[in-house]
């Protein structure tokens, strides 16, 4: 649901198979507000979320907020939470 506002665009692979796929969104900015999680790489975004320590039972919706939170360390990580050691959680 949060990615409807954004806008389509077609993307042709190497193959020269074309897709619909979503525009990126741009970077948000880091929050002023945030707590550290230390990260081992056995837990999944979801899982951190539903922590009752983070957001709570039930909050695994919420793994976005991390996911924006955190979007550079993870690119540079190819996406791989075993290679960060810490995760910002925004409060």
């Amino acid at each position: 649901m949060r990615y409807n506002n954004s806008a389509n665009v077609s993307f042709t692979d190497a193959d020269g198979n074309t897709v619909s796929v979503k525009e990126i969104l741009p970077v948000t900015e880091k929050a002023t507000s945030f707590m550290k999680v230390e990260c081992d790489g056995s837990s999944s975004l979801d899982e951190i979320a539903s922590r009752d320590a983070i957001y709570g039972e039930g909050s695994e919706s919420s793994a976005y907020k991390i996911f924006d939170e955190n979007i550079v360390e993870l690119v540079d990580a190819h996406f791989d939470l075993g290679k960060l050691r810490t995760l910002r959680i925004p409060t």
